[in-house]
């Protein structure tokens, strides 16, 4: 901290009263100052050093009066501003403060400078407190105070490159400042750089343990990225420092409910916290973004209550706009989102809804508008742009559409990140994929070592090596399960892994020993033939025989060239949406490719009802649907999922091929573009005509 110095060119006396001063002696300097006042004409600096005075013996009224006389006299009066500044600050009347920070003219000396942009920040004026503290650095270049407050002012002003770039030099001259890892990782949070906001944030807490402020944001850190399981052991260590915040309860309830197996338990704290504050908007949005999927109504009636309670809570509009257009209320949707926008009109997400809402509409023009808008507004947003190249396909308008889905292609994702729900990613948050399994493998090697005998661990090492192409070490991982005493459910587990890696010699020794038929089964396919896994199949009491059973069953039949068999053992089946997704998947399609579409469908439509978000099983149903000559039906639901999972490029080409079916060769041609610019994938290459889609490997990837 910089202190603004008493005048120097005082009177003999005037340089005893300020001694005085720093010696607490106020009542001695008093009657020193109040004879120098009453000897005539008083000067600018005794009504400053009396200014002084009164400040250091806690008197700020009467200092104010001797301060507002020096400006009154020097407007641009350095420290008289400056003081004036700092008591407008502490009476929080800021407007002030700003007034006469701002007059304070062409100061040069670094430590009223500094004096300056801390009253700057402190009075919320951060743009202008960045400006004065780069002029801090420049008087004192190479010193981590004024860097450090140049990049915390500089964060707070948004003005993100340039926090980070005086942070990171701050953090050069002093590497073990927590204070500046703190605020190098909100910047980082602010940036939407989450992974290393995590970092940064758990190496300031590890040196503050105590510190509520860096606990708290690194939970929001860590949920923002994805790491649920940390988030949720942050908010811990937050609530225990401040355990009165019903607000991070109610934050942490929510954190909790995408931790992998504790959704019920968040949904709990959640409705608990509901109960003692019921007028939350907030948490209202938050209770219906977590049940939308089970019970959609609810949901409903959730953000109803959050718009009553608050009706100037756009997320609640937008978030219950988004859930009816789900559900097909699109002119209930349109209503909310038009409301969210006179509320937030530069909402990207926002506009990205209202376009699409639009869209299934038939709307086009207006749709393209707000598209555009949305563009316009986030030069970064690659949604809009794969939605407004998407629309201006519809409209034929290739060139342009072109134009926007390459930016699409440019912006987006090179990946969909899959949250971390469990706990551990803190630690490895700025390791890459392959530092992360080496570090991994060399983690769980150590163990193994240590617990020769554990015989999960050494599952686990050889599950990493596989992944990692490491297969000689992986088969001496896994050829030792025997021996470190796994048992029969283990090394089932282990030889399924091997069989999904494609590893069937290896498998086999496992699965004989572990007992899994159905992964046995495959191996031997793959290994010895129909007959012979076949005849492995044949061994499995009838107990055991599920779906999976019999879709393996069904598949090896069909491999063998007995296509009756196959249809009549999937057609009397059980319900297969009891089934998984993709076992749902094949067997309809081994249904429809002997023609039993109706069967088909019937099959499909059951698993959709029961697992509504699975693209997979939508666009096998189109399938199924256009290979039955039902070609309006398939197209319907193909532009439902352009709609839902408009990145993904199958959709497109099927509904390609659907028009071409459908002898409209224009409006295919544009489908068939919409996918190039997408990116192939495994329907790009596999899948050129409608009887190629009968094949599980157009489905590849999808969720």
């Amino acid at each position: 901290m910089w202190f603004a110095r008493a005048q120097t060119t005082s009177p003999p006396d005037l340089r005893l009263a300020a001694r005085l001063d720093e010696e607490g002696k106020c009542a001695a300097s008093e009657a020193l100052y109040r004879r120098a006042l009453a000897t005539g004409s008083p000067t600018v600096v005794l009504w400053n050093n009396v200014g002084n005075h009164y400040l250091a013996c806690g008197e700020p009224a009467k200092a104010r009066e001797y301060f507002a006389l020096v400006v009154k006299r020097v407007p641009t009066h350095g420290n008289a501003n400056l003081q004036l500044a700092r008591l407008a600050v502490e009476a929080k009347d800021n407007g002030s403060a700003v007034k006469y920070l701002g007059a304070m003219g062409a100061v040069k000396e670094p430590g009223l400078l500094a004096e300056t942009g801390a009253l700057y920040v402190r009075a919320g004026e951060f743009r202008a407190a960045q400006g004065v503290f780069q002029r801090v650095v420049a008087l004192r270049p190479g010193e981590f105070e004024p860097l450090f407050h140049l990049g915390r002012a500089a964060a707070r002003a948004g003005d993100l490159r340039r926090a980070r770039e005086a942070l990171e030099g701050a953090l050069r001259l002093n590497p073990d400042e927590p204070e500046v890892q703190m605020e190098l990782g909100v910047a980082h949070a602010a940036n939407g750089d989450f992974p290393r906001a995590v970092f940064f944030l758990a190496r300031a807490q590890s040196r503050l343990p105590k510190h509520s402020g860096v606990a708290l944001a690194l939970a929001r850190a860590a949920e923002d990225a994805g790491y649920f399981g940390d988030s949720a052991i942050a908010y811990d260590r937050y609530l225990a420092l401040v355990p009165d915040d019903e607000s991070a309860r109610r934050d942490r309830a929510r954190v909790v409910a995408h931790v992998s197996g504790r959704r019920a338990e968040g949904l709990k704290e959640l409705a608990g916290y509901l109960a003692r504050n019921p007028r939350d908007a907030t948490a209202h949005v938050q209770f219906a973004q977590l049940c939308w999927d089970t019970d959609p109504e609810s949901s409903l009636a959730h953000l109803a209550e959050a718009m009553r309670l608050d009706s100037g809570l756009a997320p609640a509009y937008t978030a219950r706009a988004w859930l009816l257009h789900r559900l097909g209320r699109d002119r209930e949707a349109l209503a909310h989102l038009e409301t969210a926008l006179r509320l937030k009109p530069e909402d990207v997400r926002a506009l990205d809804q209202y376009g699409l809402v639009l869209t299934a509409l038939e709307r086009p023009k207006e749709a393209e508008a707000a598209f555009r808008r949305a563009a316009a507004i986030a030069p970064g947003d690659w949604e809009a742009r794969l939605h407004l190249g998407r629309v201006l396909m519809e409209q034929g308008r290739e060139q342009e559409a072109q134009i926007w889905l390459g930016e699409y292609q440019r912006l987006r994702p090179a990946r969909q990140r899959n949250a971390r729900r469990e706990p551990g990613m803190i630690e490895l948050a700025t390791l890459t994929e392959g530092d992360r399994r080496g570090r991994e493998i060399e983690r769980f090697r150590s163990m193994a070592k240590a617990r020769p005998d554990d015989a999960e661990l050494r599952m686990h090492l050889g599950q990493l090596l596989l992944a990692d192409g490491r297969n000689d070490e992986a088969a001496k991982e896994f050829g030792a399960l025997p021996g470190a005493n796994a048992d029969a459910e283990t090394l089932a587990r282990a030889g399924r892994a091997l069989v999904e890696a494609g590893q069937y010699a290896m498998a086999l020794p496992l699965l004989e020993r572990g007992g899994a038929g159905l992964d046995k089964a495959m191996a031997v396919l793959h290994l010895s033939g129909a007959d012979a896994a076949l005849a492995e199949l044949a061994a499995i009491p009838v107990s055991e025989q599920t779906e999976e059973f019999l879709l393996l069953k069904a598949r090896i039949l069909d491999g063998a060239g007995r296509g009756e068999a196959a249809r009549k053992l999937l057609a009397s089946g059980p319900d297969w949406a009891a089934a998984r997704p993709r076992l749902a998947v094949e067997a309809g399609l081994l249904l429809a490719k002997y023609g039993k579409f109706p069967e088909a469908v019937r099959l499909l439509n059951r698993a959709m009802a029961a697992a509504p978000g699975n693209r997979s099983l939508a666009l096998a149903g189109a399938v199924v649907l256009a290979l039955e000559g039902r070609l309006g039906e398939a197209e319907q639901g193909l532009r439902r999922l352009e709609e839902r999972w408009p990145e993904w490029d199958a959709p497109y080409r099927l509904h390609g091929q659907v028009l071409s079916a459908a002898k409209r060769p224009q409006e295919a041609e544009r489908k068939f573009r919409t996918a190039a610019v997408l990116g192939g994938g495994a329907a790009g290459a596999r899948c050129q005509t409608l009887r190629d889609w009968l094949l599980p490997s157009c489905y590849g990837g999808a969720p």
